[in-house]
């Protein structure tokens, strides 16, 4: 009798090409994921230090996310001087004024300024990566187009707010900040604010 079977050598070749088309393939379908995760995570990090800013310099900041526009994507941190309180029709104003190509010479300066201690410049989501809405306690309807506001106190104190942002697969993570201890949780899913407060 003629048994023929594989060989050693043969089956290895074989786990080898097979290891390989893993390795180079494995990175690619994990790829968005890992991405929105380290976005996310970034995002944290960030919050983080902006609520450490506010109680050392007993200043109220705020983080600037802009969700449409010629800025889209784009996010920057803010300084007011002193305990600054929310006012939801200022910032109203403010969200139309800066959605409005011309300046009003008699407006009063505004209360906040750019800040580069935390961030140097504007930063830009990675990518494909865009902010979906972003919800505040402040503001009765969740904010899908323009400029949003999310205010840290000095007391160490964040306004409850959730962010949502999408990835490249159109998977939408949401952020969601405890107002008490600042802390932001991640949620892999699009969670409203509200949703979470019931």
């Amino acid at each position: 009798m003629n048994r023929r079977g594989f060989t050693l050598i043969e089956v290895m070749i074989v786990l080898a090409i097979i290891g390989g088309l893993v390795v180079i393939g494995a990175p690619r379908l994990f790829k968005a994921q890992t991405n929105i995760r380290a976005t996310t995570r970034q995002f944290m990090a960030l919050t983080k230090d902006i609520r450490n800013k506010a109680r050392i310099y007993n200043s109220t900041y705020r983080l600037v996310i802009n969700i449409d526009g010629d800025k889209a994507g784009q996010y920057w941190v803010e300084r007011a001087n002193g305990p600054t309180p929310i006012d939801p029709e200022a910032a109203e104003k403010e969200r139309d004024r800066m959605k409005s190509s011309f300046k009003d010479e008699d407006a009063p300066p505004p209360k906040y300024a750019m800040d580069t201690t935390v961030l140097k410049k504007e930063a830009q989501l990675p990518g494909s990566f865009k902010f979906v809405q972003v919800e505040t306690v402040s503001v009765k309807d969740p904010i899908t187009s323009g400029t949003a506001y999310i205010h840290f106190f000095p007391e160490g104190f964040v306004e409850a707010s959730a962010i949502q942002i999408s990835g490249a697969n159109n998977s939408i993570w949401t952020l969601v900040f405890n107002p008490l201890t600042g802390q932001a949780d991640i949620i892999e899913k699009a969670q409203s604010l509200k949703g979470l407060q019931r």
